[in-house]
C-alpha cells in the first residue's frame, strides 16, 4: 500500500501494515515536526550567534533568562502533554465531538495561566535574575541589566507563546503534522529577520542588542498564535473547531482528565528545568566564560535533539490513537518502531559532533577562550545521540498512552538522583569544572535510557488510556481529510 497525505490517517489504525508500511507511516508524521524542530532550533542557533557578536555577557544574560522562561513553559506541559493525549485518543476512538470539548477547554487554561504566570514573572524579574547569579563570585551587572530587560519583554510576549504551544500541540495530537510547520515556519522567519534588523540596526532601526532580540522574538510569537488560531477555528484538512458548540465555562471533567495525564508532565519540565536552573547557579559560579561556553553547549544540543522530539511527537500521536481504538499491540509496534528509525538517525548525525566539534563552536563566538572551554565537551553531545533517541521517543510514546507519571518517575531520578548529586561531585569536588558536569551528563541520560526502555518493555502503560476513551473493539477508525468517520 502506497502511503499518500489523504490515506496517512486512515492507515494510521491498520494492523495489517508490513514493518515497511509501519515506518512510512512514522516518517509521514514525523518529517513536519523534524523539520519544524530543527527550524526551531536553528533560528535559536542563529539567535545565539547574533548576541554572541555582542560579547560573552550578551551570550550569558541570555542563558540565564531563558531558564526561567523554560519554567514558565514547563507550566503549561499540563495542558499541552494532557490534551494531545486526550485529542490523540478520542481521534483513535472516533469522537470528534470530545475531542473538540478537550480543545476549547485547553485554550482557555492555557490563556489564563499564560496571564497568571507572566504577570508574576513580570514582577519580579530583577529579583529572579538576580538569584540566578547568586553564584557568582562577582555578580557581573553588565548580565543583570540585559537579562531583566530580555526576560521582562519575553515574559509579555508569552502570553501568546504559551497558547501557541498549546496549539501545535493539539493539532499534532489530531495528526495534523503540517500546520504547526507552516505556522512556526512564518513566525521563526519573522523572528530572524527581526533579530538581524533590531540587534545590530538596519535602515531606520536602531541597534537595541539584546532587547531587540526579545522584541523579535515577541512579535513573532503573537504572529504565530494569531496564525493558529485562524486555522483551528477556519478548519483544515484534520479538524475544525466547532464555536457553537463551545461553552466559556470551565468544564471540570474535562480539566481532570487533562490535568490528569497533564500535571506529571508538568512536573517532569519542572523537574528538568529546575535541575537546569541549579546548574546554571553552579556553571555561573565558575565565571562568565564557562557560562557563555556552557549555553553554546545548550544550543548546539537541542539542535541535536530534534529528531528525537520529532519521532517523540509522532509515536504520541500514534500510541495514543492506537489505544484509542484498543489496539495495543499496534500501539507497541509503533513506539518500538519509531525508537529504531531515531537510533539509526541520530546515531548517524553524532559523528558531526565528534569530527568537527570546534568548527560548530566557531560559529557562535570568536572569543578564543570559550572556543577552548566548549570544544571537549562537544564530543560528549556525540556520544549521547543513541542513547538520547531512546529516551526521547519511548517518553513521548508513553505519553500517548496518559503514563505520564513514570516518565516524571525516571526524569527525577536521572536529574536530581544522578545529574545534580555527580555533577557536584565530579566538578567541584575532583575539579572537572565544566567538562565533569557534561561527563555527568551522559550518565544521566544512561540511566534514563535504560529506565523508560524497561517501562515500555514491561506493557503496563496500556492500561493507562482514559476508560470513556475507548472504543469496544480493535475496529478500525478512519479518519480521512474530510474528518472522522
Amino acid at each position: 500500500m502506497r502511503i499518500t497525505d489523504s490515506n496517512i490517517q486512515s492507515s494510521i489504525l491498520d494492523d495489517r501494515q508490513t514493518n515497511r508500511q509501519v515506518r512510512t507511516t512514522i516518517l509521514r508524521l514525523a518529517w513536519p515536526v523534524v523539520m519544524r524542530m530543527l527550524f526551531q532550533g536553528i533560528v535559536g542557533m542563529v539567535d545565539i550567534m547574533m548576541v554572541g557578536r555582542l560579547g560573552p555577557s550578551s551570550i550569558a544574560a541570555v542563558s540565564v533568562a531563558n531558564r526561567l522562561v523554560f519554567i514558565l513553559i514547563g507550566a503549561l506541559q499540563a495542558l499541552a502533554v494532557g490534551a494531545t493525549a486526550l485529542v490523540a485518543q478520542y481521534t483513535g476512538a472516533g469522537r470528534k465531538k470530545q475531542a473538540n470539548q478537550v480543545v476549547w477547554q485547553a485554550l482557555m487554561g492555557a490563556f489564563l495561566l499564560a496571564v497568571l504566570l507572566s504577570t508574576i514573572g513580570l514582577i519580579f524579574a530583577p529579583s529572579m535574575i538576580r538569584g540566578m547569579l547568586s553564584l557568582m563570585e562577582n555578580i557581573d551587572e553588565s548580565v543583570v541589566q540585559q537579562a531583566t530587560i530580555y526576560l521582562r519583554i519575553i515574559l509579555i510576549s508569552m502570553i501568546f507563546g504559551l497558547p501557541q504551544i498549546l496549539i501545535n500541540a493539539i493539532f499534532q495530537g489530531f495528526g495534523d503534522m503540517k500546520t504547526p510547520l507552516y505556522i512556526m515556519t512564518i513566525g521563526n522567519l519573522l523572528n530572524v529577520v527581526g533579530n538581524y534588523v533590531l540587534i545590530f540596526g538596519v535602515g531606520p532601526f536602531p541597534a537595541l542588542g539584546v532587547t531587540g532580540a526579545a522584541i523579535a522574538t515577541g512579535f513573532a510569537r503573537v504572529v504565530g498564535c494569531s496564525i493558529g488560531l485562524f486555522f483551528l477555528i477556519r478548519g483544515t484538512a484534520y479538524t475544525r473547531l466547532d464555536l457553537k458548540q463551545i461553552s466559556f465555562c470551565l468544564n471540570v471533567r474535562i480539566l481532570r482528565n487533562i490535568l490528569g495525564i497533564g500535571i506529571p508532565a508538568s512536573l517532569e519540565q519542572f523537574t528538568r528545568q529546575s535541575v537546569m536552573i541549579v546548574y546554571s547557579f553552579l556553571v555561573a559560579s565558575l565565571g562568565t566564560l564557562s557560562l557563555a561556553a556552557n549555553e553554546i553547549l545548550m544550543n548546539v544540543q537541542a539542535i541535536s535533539f530534534m529528531p528525537g522530539f520529532g519521532l517523540g511527537v509522532a509515536a504520541t500521536t500514534l500510541v495514543g490513537q492506537s489505544l484509542g481504538a484498543n489496539n495495543k499491540e499496534l500501539a507497541e509496534r509503533y513506539g518500538l518502531e519509531t525508537m529504531k528509525l531515531g537510533v539509526l538517525v541520530m546515531g548517524s548525525a553524532a559523528v558531526i559532533f565528534l569530527i568537527w566539534p570546534q568548527l560548530l563552536i566557531s560559529l557562535y563566538t570568536n572569543d578564543p577562550q570559550v572556543l577552548r572551554e566548549a570544544t571537549s565537551s562537544m564530543r560528549i553531545v556525540g556520544f549521547l545521540q543513541p542513547l538520547v533517541a531512546v529516551y526521547i521517543i519511548l517518553a513521548g510514546a508513553l505519553r500517548g498512552a496518559g503514563d505520564t507519571k513514570w516518565v516524571l518517575y525516571v526524569t527525577f531520578i536521572g536529574n536530581w538522583g544522578v545529574r545534580l548529586v555527580l555533577g557536584v561531585i565530579v566538578a567541584f569536588y575532583f575539579s572537572f569544572g565544566l567538562i565533569g558536569f557534561w561527563v555527568v551528563n551522559a550518565i544521566d541520560i544512561a540511566v534514563r535510557a535504560l529506565l523508560i526502555f524497561c517501562r515500555y518493555r514491561s506493557g503496563l502503560w496500556k492500561t493507562r488510556v482514559i476508560e470513556d476513551v475507548r472504543v469496544p473493539s480493535k475496529e478500525t477508525v478512519v479518519v480521512g481529510p474530510s474528518g472522522l468517520k
